[in-house]
């Protein structure tokens, strides 16, 4: 577990199962091609055949190229961070993306296994916050996390290391009450000044 301030990314099985959802997603892909190849060979002559057949498998070589080098690069672009006052979340191949949540502002905390990432031991845990407006629900129906911290194995050590965190942080309502208590008593003393200033005035004349 990392300690705070130091920076980790996610766990190397982490490819290993996005590879597995690539083969799976594959072999979908196969089980539908093959009756289509059978049938065109069988119902078309053999140059058009090879066409159709060929116009199915290029795009899907390629497709298996570039995700397999997306996924290498993606893995990479991982990291994650627990500082002594915010959780930093860095990842994108092209689109690079940083989040920073504040402790103080952290209203739940989630852990997410599917049924393959269960045979790897990774989890995914989800930080929600007060205020935060996502577009879509996360996994399992959950509301959206403005930080997701995923492919990692010790994930339950994780989550008590930032309900700790968030413990010893001062919470955002707790700040905003101070705040609106402080204004009111500045305003109040304002205010008995400028009637100390009215009867001075008033006595003057």
């Amino acid at each position: 577990m990392a300690n705070v301030n130091e920076q980790f990314g996610a766990h190397p099985d982490l490819k290993k199962l996005y590879y597995t959802y690539l083969t799976i997603a594959t072999i979908v892909f196969l089980a539908w091609i093959l009756p289509v190849t059978a049938a065109a060979f069988i119902l078309l002559p053999f140059n058009s055949a090879s066409i159709v057949v060929v116009s199915l498998l290029v795009p899907l070589f390629f497709s298996i190229v570039f995700l397999w080098y997306w996924i290498n690069q993606y893995y990479a672009s991982i990291s994650y961070a627990l500082t002594d006052h915010e959780i930093v979340v860095h990842r994108g191949v092209w689109w690079k993306k940083k989040s920073f949540v504040p402790y103080n502002r952290i209203t739940n905390i989630n852990i997410v296994q599917g049924p393959i990432s269960r045979r790897f031991q990774l989890g995914t845990v989800l930080i929600q916050t007060a205020g935060f407006s996502g577009g879509t629900s996360s996994a399992g129906g959950l509301k959206p996390a403005e930080a997701i911290i995923l492919g990692v194995k010790n994930f339950e050590e994780i989550k008590d290391k930032i309900m700790n965190s968030v413990r010893r942080a001062r919470p955002v309502a707790v700040e905003a009450q101070a705040e609106a208590v402080a204004t009111e008593d500045v305003n109040r003393q304002i205010l008995a000044e400028l009637k100390k200033i009215s009867k001075a005035l008033e006595k003057a004349k």
